[in-house]
């Protein structure tokens, strides 16, 4: 088996690291978030690793995407009523030109093994979870990624399913409002089996950092974009921080005196 196909690398995302800066769906301040052009613009500014939305279309496929629904005109339709030859036709507008949504082989066809991803997969009353696992889980052995990925959701029920059927894949916890972690000895039955968090930025405090690192599990604070803020996550034990402004954290980070884009 080639080593690009291989699947026996431990997960990176489970190691110890230094502190990683992760394009929030790219780089969203230079081109439209969740697109090729976002990701082409957070690896030439040397992001660690990028973070996306994942959708499903009717027909299965996994797409880039962060609302429930397109917006077409007037109308609002689910991205979950679109065939993957539909969504592929669709050309969208936004404040930063014409866009396309791109599917998630797409995005590892073209940066494979050249960055880390952390996989945000949205939840839905449609969404059909063994075929998103599958799917994520037989493109990332494709391309040689299993290892690069963080799989991450606030849907609990997908991330059981996740280590259930896909147990080599880093997983992560995503919510916005106060939840009781994992105590040694103590059952949990609500907590989903991950290896993160990640947490609004505004729960991410001092206790709650400690108390993680006592359940084994890594944090991954979003969205930060202040510079104070970010230079406080740099030295907070955190694992990684999710920016909107890749080039100034990792400025921060490496202590090249960046200033934030004005132009």
């Amino acid at each position: 088996m080639s080593d690009a196909r291989r699947e026996d690398r431990a997960s990176d995302w489970r190691e110890p690291h230094p502190v990683w800066i992760v394009g929030h769906r790219g780089a969203p301040r230079r081109a439209r978030e969740n697109t090729i052009d976002s990701f082409d613009w957070a690896e030439s500014l040397g992001c660690d690793a990028v973070e996306f939305d994942l959708r499903q279309t009717r027909d299965g496929e996994a797409v880039l995407f962060h609302d429930e629904e397109i917006a077409l005109g007037t109308q609002r339709v689910p991205v979950r009523s679109f065939t993957i030859r539909e969504i592929q036709r669709l050309s969208l507008r936004s404040d930063l030109g014409e866009y396309r949504i791109p599917t998630l082989q797409d995005v590892f066809h073209r940066y494979g093994r050249a960055l880390r991803y952390v996989v945000e997969v949205k939840g839905s009353s449609s969404l059909d979870r063994g075929v998103m696992v599958r799917r994520i889980a037989g493109l990332a052995a494709e391309y040689g990624v299993v290892d690069r990925c963080l799989v991450a959701s606030f849907d609990a029920e997908f991330l059981k399913r996740m280590r259930e059927i896909a147990p080599r894949f880093a997983t992560s916890y995503i919510f916005d409002r106060p939840v009781a972690l994992p105590e040694a000895g103590r059952p949990t039955p609500l907590f989903p089996p991950v290896d993160a968090v990640a947490p609004a930025r505004d729960l991410a405090t001092p206790g709650f950092v400690a108390q993680a690192a006592a359940a084994g599990l890594s944090v991954h604070p979003w969205t930060v974009n202040e510079p104070d803020e970010i230079r406080r996550f740099l030295g907070s034990g955190v694992a990684s921080i999710t920016t909107d402004e890749p080039e100034l954290a990792i400025g921060l980070r490496n202590g090249t005196n960046p200033h934030p884009r004005t132009a």
